[in-house]
């Protein structure tokens, strides 16, 4: 059942929603969502009090700082309710800055206090800058050595401390880090991390990583995919690519069912959303159990269930 707001974590089942309010927000949903209404909710949602209090309207409306950084964590907060955990972490490689984490942070603390479910936050960062490669598959006629470092005292103090900020080369941190326990399983990634090297050795930790680390499936962002000079057999993509041709148990799969019923369905960060999908997770290797589910017949005047 699609729920009515894009990204609300729900147990309701489609005999608990009134066909009534589904056929409303239907109708409301395709109106708002036509030139111009959606500039103007847009507009309406794009102020502090709105991210806030209307989270899940303003990341249906693009209205926040980081689109896919919302809808990844609601497509995250709907894998873990499916399979039963009591949260996830998310992640993000590549942390340069800090102003994506800094969202990232405050995004998960909306949705933790709208969904019930614990998000622990984590970014991983050389704090260097770019390393030096001469790979072609890196894009060095892109990337300088040296761009985008961090400054992490800085950092650090803006941060919130329930953030993790993870220092060093992911090669050597991230094996590291999926060994440690106690930790939620990984159900939001961001991959910010510009060279195929990079997103390499995190393809690399989520082959090598026990299932218990992962939900069974794991949204993912590329947000160096499908950029200019960028082409699909470089970077992140190339990864990507690369990864499902070696592991056939876990693979990455475009997750455009995102963009449906979006207001700005046309963005083209929507086709930088995937998913990675754990077939030899326990919760994909069996039926689910629940009432045989049934579309039967409509009686003659009666509105049925869509």
């Amino acid at each position: 059942m699609s729920c009515p707001v894009v990204g609300r974590c729900s147990e309701r089942t489609a005999e608990q929603v009134p066909i009534e309010n589904t056929t409303m927000n239907r109708a409301l949903r395709s109106l708002v969502c036509e030139p111009p209404f959606r500039l103007l909710f847009k507009a309406a949602l794009t102020n502090g009090i709105a991210r806030r209090y209307a989270f899940e309207w303003a990341a249906l409306f693009d209205a926040v700082r980081y689109p896919p950084y919302a809808v990844g964590l609601q497509t995250a907060c709907k894998y873990a309710s499916l399979a039963g955990e009591t949260g996830f972490t998310a992640i993000e490689f590549g942390v340069a800055g800090g102003n994506g984490l800094l969202e990232l942070s405050r995004y998960a603390a909306t949705l933790s206090r709208g969904t019930g479910l614990k998000i622990e936050v984590v970014g991983f960062d050389a704090i260097s800058g770019l390393p030096v490669s001469p790979d072609r598959r890196d894009a060095p006629w892109l990337w300088n050595p040296g761009d985008f470092p961090s400054d992490v005292v800085r950092l650090r103090r803006m941060l919130p401390p329930e953030t993790e900020l993870v220092v060093g080369r992911i090669q050597d941190t991230l094996p590291k880090w999926l060994q440690e326990e106690s930790r939620l399983p990984i159900g939001f990634v961001s991959v910010d991390v510009d060279l195929y090297s990079g997103a390499a050795a995190i393809c690399e930790g989520m082959a090598n990583a026990n299932v218990k680390c992962l939900l069974p499936f794991v949204s993912f962002y590329l947000d160096d995919a499908l950029r200019f000079l960028t082409p699909r057999v470089t970077g992140e993509l190339a990864a990507v690519s690369e990864f499902n041709g070696r592991y056939s148990d876990r693979q990455f799969d475009r997750d455009d069912w995102i963009a449906e019923d979006r207001p700005f369905a046309e963005r083209l960060w929507l086709k930088r959303m995937y998913s990675l999908c754990n077939f030899d997770h326990p919760v994909m290797t069996d039926h689910k159990s629940r009432r045989v589910a049934r579309l039967d017949l409509c009686a003659k005047n009666q509105q049925c269930k869509v």
